[in-house]
Protein backbone atom coordinates (compact mmCIF):
# COMPACT_ATOMS: atom_id res chain seq x y z
CA UNK A 1 0.00 0.00 0.00
CA UNK A 2 1.29 3.27 -1.26
CA UNK A 3 1.57 6.28 0.73
CA UNK A 4 1.01 10.25 0.32
CA UNK A 5 1.83 13.64 0.93
CA UNK A 6 -1.01 16.32 0.73
CA UNK A 7 1.15 20.15 -0.15
CA UNK A 8 -0.57 22.78 0.99
CA UNK A 9 1.80 26.18 2.16
CA UNK A 10 4.94 24.16 2.99
CA UNK A 11 6.30 23.82 -1.06
CA UNK A 12 9.33 22.36 -0.30
CA UNK A 13 11.13 19.11 0.05
CA UNK A 14 14.05 20.13 2.59
CA UNK A 15 12.68 20.81 5.93
CA UNK A 16 9.40 19.37 5.30
CA UNK A 17 8.28 16.57 8.36
CA UNK A 18 5.90 15.61 5.74
CA UNK A 19 8.06 14.71 3.37
CA UNK A 20 10.45 13.58 5.88
CA UNK A 21 8.24 10.95 7.50
CA UNK A 22 7.03 9.21 4.69
CA UNK A 23 10.28 9.00 3.01
CA UNK A 24 11.50 7.38 5.89
CA UNK A 25 8.64 4.79 5.64
CA UNK A 26 9.43 3.65 1.87
CA UNK A 27 11.63 1.58 -0.11
CA UNK A 28 14.11 3.78 -2.30
CA UNK A 29 12.33 2.18 -5.11
CA UNK A 30 9.01 2.63 -4.04
CA UNK A 31 6.83 5.53 -5.44
CA UNK A 32 5.47 8.16 -3.49
CA UNK A 33 2.31 10.05 -4.34
CA UNK A 34 1.43 13.62 -3.59
CA UNK A 35 -1.37 15.96 -4.22
CA UNK A 36 -1.32 19.83 -4.37
CA UNK A 37 -5.28 21.25 -4.78
CA UNK A 38 -5.18 24.52 -5.63
CA UNK A 39 -8.93 26.38 -6.11
CA UNK A 40 -9.28 29.56 -7.71
CA UNK A 41 -12.71 30.47 -6.14
CA UNK A 42 -10.89 29.83 -2.54
CA UNK A 43 -8.30 31.95 -3.88
CA UNK A 44 -10.39 35.21 -4.51
CA UNK A 45 -12.06 34.23 -1.54
CA UNK A 46 -9.12 34.73 1.06
CA UNK A 47 -8.04 38.07 -1.43
CA UNK A 48 -4.90 36.51 -2.99
CA UNK A 49 -2.94 38.73 -5.16
CA UNK A 50 -2.64 38.15 -8.51
CA UNK A 51 1.56 38.65 -7.78
CA UNK A 52 1.24 35.91 -5.44
CA UNK A 53 -0.06 33.33 -7.11
CA UNK A 54 2.21 34.13 -10.05
CA UNK A 55 4.64 33.43 -7.89
CA UNK A 56 2.75 30.37 -6.04
CA UNK A 57 2.27 29.08 -10.19
CA UNK A 58 6.33 29.56 -11.05
CA UNK A 59 7.41 27.57 -7.76
CA UNK A 60 5.04 24.97 -8.67
CA UNK A 61 6.32 23.92 -11.38
CA UNK A 62 9.73 23.76 -10.51
CA UNK A 63 8.77 21.92 -7.45
CA UNK A 64 6.97 19.44 -9.38
CA UNK A 65 10.09 18.61 -11.16
CA UNK A 66 12.60 18.59 -8.00
CA UNK A 67 9.75 15.86 -6.49
CA UNK A 68 9.88 13.62 -9.23
CA UNK A 69 13.40 13.37 -8.96
CA UNK A 70 12.85 12.71 -5.40
CA UNK A 71 10.72 9.79 -5.88
CA UNK A 72 7.45 11.68 -5.62
CA UNK A 73 4.89 12.08 -8.33
CA UNK A 74 3.33 15.77 -7.18
CA UNK A 75 -0.54 16.00 -9.22
CA UNK A 76 -2.05 19.30 -9.12
CA UNK A 77 -5.74 18.97 -8.73
CA UNK A 78 -8.05 21.98 -9.26
CA UNK A 79 -11.52 21.45 -7.05
CA UNK A 80 -13.76 24.28 -6.65
CA UNK A 81 -13.34 24.94 -2.67
CA UNK A 82 -12.41 23.38 -0.42
CA UNK A 83 -15.36 21.45 0.14
CA UNK A 84 -14.59 19.24 -2.61
CA UNK A 85 -11.31 18.30 -0.34
CA UNK A 86 -12.48 15.63 1.15
CA UNK A 87 -14.00 13.81 -2.60
CA UNK A 88 -11.03 14.38 -4.49
CA UNK A 89 -8.66 12.96 -1.62
CA UNK A 90 -10.96 9.70 -1.43
CA UNK A 91 -10.48 9.58 -5.18
CA UNK A 92 -6.95 9.86 -5.38
CA UNK A 93 -6.98 6.66 -2.35
CA UNK A 94 -8.56 4.57 -4.68
CA UNK A 95 -6.94 5.19 -7.56
CA UNK A 96 -3.49 5.08 -5.91
CA UNK A 97 -4.15 2.37 -3.00
CA UNK A 98 -3.27 5.17 -0.51
CA UNK A 99 -2.69 3.45 3.34
CA UNK A 100 -1.36 7.00 4.82
CA UNK A 101 -2.08 10.47 3.95
CA UNK A 102 0.41 13.03 5.10
CA UNK A 103 0.36 16.30 5.50
CA UNK A 104 0.94 19.92 7.57
CA UNK A 105 -0.99 21.85 9.86
CA UNK A 106 -2.56 24.99 8.90
CA UNK A 107 -4.28 27.41 11.41
CA UNK A 108 -6.75 29.20 9.96
CA UNK A 109 -10.40 28.18 10.82
CA UNK A 110 -11.26 27.13 6.84
CA UNK A 111 -8.05 25.32 6.72
CA UNK A 112 -8.87 23.21 9.76
CA UNK A 113 -12.58 22.40 9.08
CA UNK A 114 -10.89 21.05 5.38
CA UNK A 115 -8.52 18.97 7.31
CA UNK A 116 -11.23 17.56 9.59
CA UNK A 117 -13.53 16.75 6.66
CA UNK A 118 -10.86 15.22 5.54
CA UNK A 119 -9.63 13.25 8.32
CA UNK A 120 -13.16 12.29 9.25
CA UNK A 121 -13.63 10.39 5.98
CA UNK A 122 -9.89 8.70 5.85
CA UNK A 123 -10.34 7.28 9.52
CA UNK A 124 -14.15 6.18 8.49
CA UNK A 125 -12.10 3.66 5.75
CA UNK A 126 -8.95 2.89 7.65
CA UNK A 127 -6.43 4.67 6.34
CA UNK A 128 -4.02 6.46 8.53
CA UNK A 129 -3.64 10.11 8.60
CA UNK A 130 -0.21 11.98 9.97
CA UNK A 131 0.09 15.42 10.37
CA UNK A 132 2.86 18.13 11.56
CA UNK A 133 3.55 21.24 13.03
CA UNK A 134 6.04 21.83 9.61
CA UNK A 135 4.71 25.38 9.05
CA UNK A 136 6.59 26.59 12.13
CA UNK A 137 9.75 26.69 13.64
CA UNK A 138 7.70 25.85 17.51
CA UNK A 139 4.20 24.14 17.22
CA UNK A 140 1.27 25.79 18.67
CA UNK A 141 1.82 23.89 22.58
CA UNK A 142 3.09 26.80 24.77
CA UNK A 143 1.06 27.96 27.34
CA UNK A 144 1.14 30.52 30.55
CA UNK A 145 0.96 29.02 33.91
CA UNK A 146 -2.21 29.16 34.09
CA UNK A 147 -2.63 26.59 31.38
CA UNK A 148 -4.23 29.71 28.90
CA UNK A 149 -2.58 30.12 25.44
CA UNK A 150 -0.60 33.43 25.36
CA UNK A 151 -2.21 36.59 24.26
CA UNK A 152 1.11 38.81 24.44
CA UNK A 153 3.97 38.90 22.61
CA UNK A 154 6.67 39.13 24.94
CA UNK A 155 5.58 36.25 27.17
CA UNK A 156 5.06 33.92 24.26
CA UNK A 157 8.46 34.95 22.79
CA UNK A 158 10.09 34.19 26.26
CA UNK A 159 8.08 31.13 26.26
CA UNK A 160 8.74 30.61 22.86
CA UNK A 161 12.96 30.64 22.79
CA UNK A 162 13.06 28.71 25.89
CA UNK A 163 11.12 25.92 23.97
CA UNK A 164 13.69 26.20 21.49
CA UNK A 165 16.97 25.86 23.79
CA UNK A 166 15.07 22.80 25.54
CA UNK A 167 14.36 20.94 22.32
CA UNK A 168 16.23 22.55 20.03
CA UNK A 169 16.07 22.70 15.81
CA UNK A 170 15.36 19.69 13.71
CA UNK A 171 18.21 18.13 11.91
CA UNK A 172 18.52 18.75 8.54
CA UNK A 173 18.13 15.41 6.09
CA UNK A 174 19.90 14.95 2.49
CA UNK A 175 18.20 14.44 -0.40
CA UNK A 176 17.60 10.96 -0.31
CA UNK A 177 19.15 7.99 -2.71
CA UNK A 178 15.99 7.43 -4.82
CA UNK A 179 14.85 6.20 -8.29
CA UNK A 180 13.08 9.40 -9.48
CA UNK A 181 9.91 8.79 -11.16
CA UNK A 182 8.50 10.20 -14.91
CA UNK A 183 6.83 13.73 -13.76
CA UNK A 184 3.09 14.43 -14.03
CA UNK A 185 1.78 17.29 -16.46
CA UNK A 186 1.86 20.47 -15.60
CA UNK A 187 -1.57 22.17 -15.67
CA UNK A 188 -1.66 24.63 -18.67
CA UNK A 189 -4.34 27.06 -17.66
CA UNK A 190 -5.05 29.17 -14.54
CA UNK A 191 -8.43 30.39 -13.67
CA UNK A 192 -7.16 33.39 -12.16
CA UNK A 193 -5.66 36.68 -12.82
CA UNK A 194 -1.53 36.85 -12.54
CA UNK A 195 0.92 39.24 -12.42
CA UNK A 196 4.16 39.31 -13.15
CA UNK A 197 6.86 37.86 -10.78
CA UNK A 198 9.79 37.04 -12.35
CA UNK A 199 11.48 40.17 -9.80
CA UNK A 200 11.20 37.08 -7.28
CA UNK A 201 13.50 34.08 -7.92
CA UNK A 202 11.38 30.50 -7.23
CA UNK A 203 12.86 27.05 -6.75
CA UNK A 204 14.12 26.16 -3.23
CA UNK A 205 17.57 25.85 -3.76
CA UNK A 206 17.30 29.77 -5.21
CA UNK A 207 15.45 30.64 -2.35
CA UNK A 208 17.57 29.27 0.05
CA UNK A 209 20.72 31.12 -1.31
CA UNK A 210 18.91 34.01 -0.58
CA UNK A 211 18.67 33.24 2.62
CA UNK A 212 22.38 32.50 2.97
CA UNK A 213 22.50 36.01 1.48
CA UNK A 214 21.27 37.74 3.68
CA UNK A 215 22.44 36.15 7.01
CA UNK A 216 26.20 36.59 5.61
CA UNK A 217 25.70 40.24 4.00
CA UNK A 218 22.59 41.78 5.83
CA UNK A 219 21.53 40.60 9.33
CA UNK A 220 24.15 41.87 10.87
CA UNK A 221 22.96 45.62 10.21
CA UNK A 222 19.03 44.81 10.58
CA UNK A 223 18.45 46.15 13.48
CA UNK A 224 20.36 49.28 12.57
CA UNK A 225 18.44 49.73 9.24
CA UNK A 226 15.43 47.71 9.19
CA UNK A 227 13.18 50.83 9.44
CA UNK A 228 14.65 52.98 6.50
CA UNK A 229 13.00 52.18 3.63
CA UNK A 230 15.19 53.41 1.25
CA UNK A 231 17.94 50.79 2.17
CA UNK A 232 17.56 47.68 0.54
CA UNK A 233 17.98 45.86 4.39
CA UNK A 234 15.23 43.53 4.83
CA UNK A 235 15.41 40.39 3.77
CA UNK A 236 12.33 40.18 1.20
CA UNK A 237 11.87 36.58 2.58
CA UNK A 238 8.05 36.36 3.86
CA UNK A 239 6.97 35.28 0.37
CA UNK A 240 8.73 32.44 0.42
CA UNK A 241 8.15 31.47 4.27
CA UNK A 242 4.37 32.15 3.18
CA UNK A 243 3.81 29.58 0.42
CA UNK A 244 6.37 27.51 2.25
CA UNK A 245 9.46 27.01 -0.08
CA UNK A 246 11.45 28.44 2.94
CA UNK A 247 11.25 26.69 6.31
CA UNK A 248 11.62 29.14 9.23
CA UNK A 249 13.63 26.17 10.76
CA UNK A 250 15.71 26.15 8.04
CA UNK A 251 16.37 30.44 8.99
CA UNK A 252 16.90 29.56 12.41
CA UNK A 253 19.53 26.85 11.39
CA UNK A 254 20.98 29.53 9.67
CA UNK A 255 21.35 31.56 12.91
CA UNK A 256 22.15 29.05 14.90
CA UNK A 257 25.09 28.68 13.22
CA UNK A 258 26.89 31.50 14.01
CA UNK A 259 26.46 31.25 18.19
CA UNK A 260 27.01 27.93 19.74
CA UNK A 261 24.31 29.31 22.56
CA UNK A 262 21.58 29.73 20.23
CA UNK A 263 18.61 30.88 20.55
CA UNK A 264 20.61 33.07 22.83
CA UNK A 265 24.03 34.88 22.46
CA UNK A 266 23.69 36.02 18.92
CA UNK A 267 24.23 39.60 17.87
CA UNK A 268 21.30 42.90 18.19
CA UNK A 269 20.48 42.25 14.56
CA UNK A 270 20.24 38.70 14.60
CA UNK A 271 18.25 38.28 17.60
CA UNK A 272 15.70 41.19 16.00
CA UNK A 273 15.36 38.82 12.92
CA UNK A 274 15.00 36.10 15.36
CA UNK A 275 12.13 37.65 17.21
CA UNK A 276 10.78 38.22 13.68
CA UNK A 277 10.06 34.96 12.84
CA UNK A 278 8.50 34.52 15.96
CA UNK A 279 5.84 36.94 15.12
CA UNK A 280 5.45 35.30 12.64
CA UNK A 281 4.46 32.46 14.62
CA UNK A 282 2.88 34.62 17.19
CA UNK A 283 -0.17 35.48 14.63
CA UNK A 284 -0.52 31.89 13.69
CA UNK A 285 -0.72 30.65 17.02
CA UNK A 286 -3.44 33.11 17.34
CA UNK A 287 -5.19 31.56 14.75
CA UNK A 288 -5.69 28.89 16.00
CA UNK A 289 -6.80 29.75 19.42
CA UNK A 290 -8.97 32.85 18.32
CA UNK A 291 -11.50 31.39 15.36
CA UNK A 292 -12.96 35.14 15.47
CA UNK A 293 -10.22 36.37 14.26
CA UNK A 294 -11.07 34.19 10.91
CA UNK A 295 -14.85 35.90 10.90
CA UNK A 296 -13.04 39.00 10.67
CA UNK A 297 -13.75 40.21 13.96
CA UNK A 298 -11.12 42.56 16.80
CA UNK A 299 -8.69 40.02 19.09
CA UNK A 300 -10.28 43.30 21.36
CA UNK A 301 -14.22 42.54 20.91
CA UNK A 302 -15.40 45.47 22.52
CA UNK A 303 -13.52 48.07 19.81
CA UNK A 304 -15.79 46.47 16.79
CA UNK A 305 -18.12 48.74 18.44
CA UNK A 306 -15.96 52.08 16.75
CA UNK A 307 -17.63 54.36 14.10
CA UNK A 308 -15.30 54.28 11.47
CA UNK A 309 -16.19 56.93 8.85
CA UNK A 310 -15.68 55.12 5.77
CA UNK A 311 -15.25 57.91 3.39
CA UNK A 312 -15.03 56.18 -0.14
CA UNK A 313 -13.50 59.13 -1.97
CA UNK A 314 -10.93 59.21 0.99
CA UNK A 315 -10.32 55.12 0.86
CA UNK A 316 -9.94 55.86 -2.84
CA UNK A 317 -7.44 58.64 -2.25
CA UNK A 318 -5.18 56.31 0.18
CA UNK A 319 -5.22 52.92 -2.37
CA UNK A 320 -4.24 55.02 -5.39
CA UNK A 321 -1.19 56.91 -3.21
CA UNK A 322 -2.53 60.52 -3.51
CA UNK A 323 -2.94 61.75 0.39
CA UNK A 324 -1.20 64.68 0.30
CA UNK A 325 1.64 62.96 2.27
CA UNK A 326 4.04 61.43 0.44
CA UNK A 327 5.55 58.60 2.78
CA UNK A 328 2.14 57.73 2.91
CA UNK A 329 1.89 57.80 -1.18
CA UNK A 330 5.48 56.51 -1.43
CA UNK A 331 4.05 53.46 0.06
CA UNK A 332 0.92 52.80 -1.44
CA UNK A 333 2.33 53.44 -4.85
CA UNK A 334 5.05 51.03 -4.07
CA UNK A 335 2.96 48.35 -2.92
CA UNK A 336 0.88 49.20 -6.24
CA UNK A 337 3.56 48.98 -8.70
CA UNK A 338 5.48 46.47 -7.09
CA UNK A 339 3.39 43.89 -4.78
CA UNK A 340 5.13 44.67 -1.72
CA UNK A 341 5.88 47.47 0.49
CA UNK A 342 8.52 47.78 3.44
CA UNK A 343 7.29 46.90 7.06
CA UNK A 344 7.92 50.33 8.46
CA UNK A 345 5.76 52.35 5.87
CA UNK A 346 2.98 49.21 6.13
CA UNK A 347 2.46 50.96 9.85
CA UNK A 348 2.68 54.00 8.59
CA UNK A 349 -0.18 53.84 6.02
CA UNK A 350 -2.07 51.41 8.00
CA UNK A 351 -2.11 53.90 11.13
CA UNK A 352 -3.15 56.51 8.53
CA UNK A 353 -5.91 54.94 6.80
CA UNK A 354 -6.97 54.54 10.84
CA UNK A 355 -6.40 56.86 13.03
CA UNK A 356 -6.46 59.29 10.25
CA UNK A 357 -9.10 58.77 7.98
CA UNK A 358 -11.37 56.56 10.30
CA UNK A 359 -11.57 54.09 8.15
CA UNK A 360 -12.43 50.52 9.16
CA UNK A 361 -9.04 48.33 9.37
CA UNK A 362 -10.62 45.45 7.50
CA UNK A 363 -11.22 47.46 4.03
CA UNK A 364 -7.21 47.89 4.56
CA UNK A 365 -6.64 44.19 5.58
CA UNK A 366 -8.58 43.36 2.43
CA UNK A 367 -6.58 45.95 0.17
CA UNK A 368 -2.82 44.89 1.68
CA UNK A 369 -4.17 41.01 0.86
CA UNK A 370 -5.26 41.57 -2.82
CA UNK A 371 -2.01 42.88 -3.49
CA UNK A 372 0.77 41.59 -1.58
CA UNK A 373 3.32 39.30 -2.84
CA UNK A 374 3.76 37.62 0.56
CA UNK A 375 0.05 38.05 1.61
CA UNK A 376 -0.02 36.20 4.89
CA UNK A 377 -3.40 35.79 6.31
CA UNK A 378 -2.69 35.83 10.39
CA UNK A 379 0.28 38.04 9.82
CA UNK A 380 -1.70 40.41 7.79
CA UNK A 381 -4.31 40.04 10.17
CA UNK A 382 -2.57 40.98 13.12
CA UNK A 383 -0.61 43.86 11.71
CA UNK A 384 -3.40 45.81 11.13
CA UNK A 385 -5.08 45.24 13.83
CA UNK A 386 -1.85 46.23 16.39
CA UNK A 387 -2.27 49.51 13.80
CA UNK A 388 -5.66 49.97 14.63
CA UNK A 389 -5.28 49.38 18.18
CA UNK A 390 -7.76 46.19 18.22
CA UNK A 391 -5.84 43.34 18.41
CA UNK A 392 -3.07 41.76 21.29
CA UNK A 393 -0.12 43.90 22.13
CA UNK A 394 -1.61 46.83 20.24
CA UNK A 395 -0.26 50.15 20.10
CA UNK A 396 -2.04 52.11 22.94
CA UNK A 397 -5.16 54.00 20.94
CA UNK A 398 -3.64 57.14 22.41
CA UNK A 399 -0.38 56.67 20.15
CA UNK A 400 -1.06 58.08 16.70
CA UNK A 401 1.36 58.34 14.24
CA UNK A 402 1.90 61.42 12.76
CA UNK A 403 2.66 61.04 8.99
CA UNK A 404 4.87 64.04 9.01
CA UNK A 405 7.27 63.17 11.65
CA UNK A 406 7.58 59.60 11.00
CA UNK A 407 8.40 60.61 6.96
CA UNK A 408 11.20 62.80 8.82
CA UNK A 409 12.29 59.69 10.65
CA UNK A 410 12.55 56.94 8.35
CA UNK A 411 12.97 58.92 4.90
CA UNK A 412 15.26 61.46 6.08
CA UNK A 413 16.41 62.96 3.37
CA UNK A 414 13.51 61.62 0.85
CA UNK A 415 15.31 58.99 -1.59
CA UNK A 416 12.18 56.63 -0.65
CA UNK A 417 9.90 59.34 -1.09
CA UNK A 418 11.45 60.21 -4.68
CA UNK A 419 11.84 56.60 -5.63
CA UNK A 420 8.04 56.25 -5.97
CA UNK A 421 6.49 59.91 -5.79
CA UNK A 422 7.74 61.28 -9.49
CA UNK A 423 6.15 64.85 -8.76
CA UNK A 424 8.39 65.12 -6.08
CA UNK A 425 11.64 64.08 -7.72
CA UNK A 426 12.70 67.82 -7.55
CA UNK A 427 11.07 68.44 -4.54
CA UNK A 428 14.29 70.00 -2.31
CA UNK A 429 14.85 68.17 1.09
CA UNK A 430 13.95 70.68 3.53
CA UNK A 431 10.36 70.03 1.84
CA UNK A 432 9.65 66.74 0.94
CA UNK A 433 8.05 65.80 4.15
CA UNK A 434 5.40 68.88 3.53
CA UNK A 435 5.58 69.75 -0.34
CA UNK A 436 1.96 71.92 -0.02
CA UNK A 437 3.70 74.67 -0.35
CA UNK A 438 6.19 74.37 -2.83
CA UNK A 439 3.71 72.08 -4.77
CA UNK A 440 1.71 75.42 -5.20
CA UNK A 441 4.82 77.64 -6.24
CA UNK A 442 6.05 75.24 -8.55
CA UNK A 443 2.51 74.31 -9.68
CA UNK A 444 3.07 70.49 -9.71
CA UNK A 445 0.33 67.95 -10.29
CA UNK A 446 0.56 66.63 -6.48
CA UNK A 447 -2.52 67.05 -3.71
CA UNK A 448 -2.77 69.05 -0.63
CA UNK A 449 -3.46 67.25 2.51
CA UNK A 450 -6.72 65.36 2.25
CA UNK A 451 -7.26 65.46 5.62
CA UNK A 452 -5.63 67.95 8.79
CA UNK A 453 -3.68 65.33 10.86
CA UNK A 454 -3.87 67.27 14.40
CA UNK A 455 -7.89 67.42 14.10
CA UNK A 456 -8.51 63.17 12.90
CA UNK A 457 -6.22 62.88 15.71
CA UNK A 458 -8.37 64.34 17.93
CA UNK A 459 -11.46 63.16 16.88
CA UNK A 460 -10.27 59.31 17.41
CA UNK A 461 -8.93 59.58 20.44
CA UNK A 462 -12.26 61.17 21.83
CA UNK A 463 -15.01 58.31 19.32
CA UNK A 464 -11.99 55.02 21.10
CA UNK A 465 -11.70 56.85 24.52
CA UNK A 466 -15.91 56.51 24.23
CA UNK A 467 -15.48 52.48 23.56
Amino acid sequence: MAKMIWFRNDLRLHDNPAVQHVLQQVDANEKVHAVYLYSSKQWQRHDWAPIKVDLLWRHLETLQRDAAAWGIALQLVAIDDWQEAPKVIRQLCAQHEISEVVWNVEYPLDEQRRDRAVQSWLNEHDIAVQSFHGLVIVPPVLRTQAGDYYKKFTPYYRSWLAHIAATGLAQPYPKPSRAAVECPEFPQTLDYERRDSSAYVVGEEACYQQLLRFVEQQVDRYQDERDLPALDSTSKLSPYFELGILSPVTAARQLQQRNPNFPQGLNEGAQTWLSELAWREFYQHLMLFEPRLSYGKAFQPHTDQFEWRNDEAQFAAWCEGRTGYPIVDAGMRQLRDEGWMHNRVRMIVANFLVKDLHIDWRWGEAFFMRHLIDGSFPANNGGWQWSASTGTDAVPYFRVFNPTSQSKKVDPDGSYIRTYVKELSECPVKKIHEPGDWVRVMQVDYPQPIVDHSKAREDFLRKFKAL
